[in-house]
């Protein structure tokens, strides 16, 4: 998610407030930080702006922390809030978080705790925000949304709604498992025909002696066992659409009739010798390189420029990776409504592992994945133990060696272990580049350094 979180910082003293400020600023992107001296103006604030992240001192005149937190909450129900106090008053801030502060800190406040403290907060108003998300995405049909807060989704999704408010043909290439049919239908429900027919057709599943009837329909005794008039899909979505799929595996005979289509907007069924008009708008996809198919003469030029007027790419998930971890929890969440599960939960561990690996087969092998990991849980929450079971079914879990020992003391080593591939892999990807292993990663900077000063890892080595 990129919608910037919104700290409100509250101490009555204003070098210690601006302070701190300045340190968030430094370490944070997309945060807005305001600061006020006294509670009352605190919540003057957060009547006016919605505030994410209160972070508050204890002990003011007038209104206290605990009121301050009472106030705000009231206001802004999800308001996270941290404590700030001194030593002598630990207690009232331990219960403080009983009666629901997210965390505290004791002045005076190290920069280090206060990153940790904060990126934490910071994370899991962020994972509320996706997770409301995602679950306004499932009850309404997720399934025709294109995921994704990358830049080149964006781009993607901004290419769609510009081309759906016309009618002219679209080809949408990418290699298979991308979401081509997903951009296909998106094209179609922004579009003016949305209300109309939307049909898609996977062209070379079809044998080329069928796909003629098919598109352009038949009569009656034009061929053997064709005992009755039969309607083609370009006349079924007349004033909708038709989705093309795979259209680069089409032979060069039904190349010239979807040409001629094209020029004249009308089709003659097999069998007949009238034409009819018809109003479809066209959108092709394929995971060939039309281009190169053009050159080889294996693809006619003529129709690639008539399909080709308004192209999308679908990118891969290589290209892509930071919405991995996003539609990751979308498929998880869209698995356990399927198979009518509740309670389980997928580590961060995992998800992080995910946004690692290789996709060949893009969203659909993720998708894939995703279902075999829920399936084979035995409805246990999902770690990177449920990971190697699907990656290694007949191998016991190979991190663990021959050792054995307590539960809790595995596990730890467990995710010591994969920690250790996982930021050698990340910083090998970024060439040692700190910031953008935390954008990849959502670690911030401090924690990176952490973890590897923790499993020993030089940062100097990657660059």
């Amino acid at each position: 998610m990129n919608e910037r979180v919104t700290v409100l910082l509250v101490d009555d003293q204003l070098d210690f407030v601006n302070g701190l400020s300045r340190l968030l600023l430094a370490e944070f992107k997309d945060l807005e930080v305001l600061t006020a001296e006294s509670g009352k103006s605190g919540i003057a604030l957060q009547e006016k702006t919605e505030v994410h992240l209160l972070i508050t001192d204890l002990q003011m005149p007038e209104m206290n922390g605990l009121q301050l937190m009472a106030e705000v909450n009231r206001l802004h129900p999800a308001t996270k809030v941290i404590i700030l106090t001194g030593y002598g008053t630990i207690e009232k801030a331990v219960e403080a978080v009983r009666q629901g502060a997210f965390d505290f800190l004791t002045k005076p406040v190290a920069s280090e705790q206060l990153y940790r403290t904060v990126g934490k907060a910071i994370d899991f108003i962020r994972l509320e925000w996706e997770n409301q998300r995602l679950r306004e995405m499932l009850a309404g049909g997720g399934q025709d949304n294109l995921l994704g807060e990358s830049s080149v989704m964006r781009q993607v999704r901004q290419s769609i709604e510009a081309v759906a408010g016309t009618d002219y043909p679209v080809l949408i290439q990418g290699e298979s498992g991308t979401g081509k049919e997903l951009a296909s239908r998106m094209v179609h429900r922004l579009s003016t025909r949305a209300q109309r027919a939307y049909i898609a057709i996977n062209c070379p599943a079809i044998p080329d002696s069928l796909l003629e009837s098919e598109l352009f329909g038949h009569c009656r005794g034009a061929f053997t066992g064709a005992d009755r008039d039969k309607e083609g899909l370009f006349s079924a979505a007349n004033h909708g659409t038709l989705h093309l799929d795979e259209i680069g595996d089409i032979s060069p005979t039904m190349q010239t009739k979807i040409l001629r289509f094209l020029q004249e907007g009308e089709v003659r069924p097999v069998g007949s010798t009238r034409t009819l008009k018809t109003n479809v708008r066209i959108i092709a996809s394929t995971n060939q390189p039309l281009a190169k198919k053009v050159e080889e003469n294996s693809f006619r030029s003529d129709l690639y420029y008539r399909l080709n007027v308004i192209a999308i790419t679908m990118p891969p998930l290589r290209d892509r990776v930071e919405d991995i971890a996003l539609l990751a929890r979308y498929f998880f969440e869209k698995t356990l409504g399927e198979m009518n599960i509740q309670g389980m939960t997928i580590e961060p561990e995992v998800l992080s592992y995910l946004s690692t690996r290789d996709w060949p087969g893009n969203v659909r092998e993720l998708h894939n994945y995703v279902r075999r990991l829920v399936v084979f849980s035995g409805r246990e929450n999902i770690d990177m133990i449920a990971v190697q079971r699907i990656d290694s079914p007949d191998q016991p879990y190979s991190i663990l060696e021959d050792e054995l020992g307590p539960y809790k003391t595995m596990k730890a080593l467990v995710a010591d272990r994969f920690s250790r591939v996982y930021i050698e892999q990340l910083l090998t990807a970024t060439s040692g580049n700190v910031s953008e292993a935390s954008r990849i990663s959502g670690l911030s900077r401090v924690a990176i350094g952490k973890l590897s000063q923790r499993l020993g890892i030089d940062l100097g080595r990657f660059r």
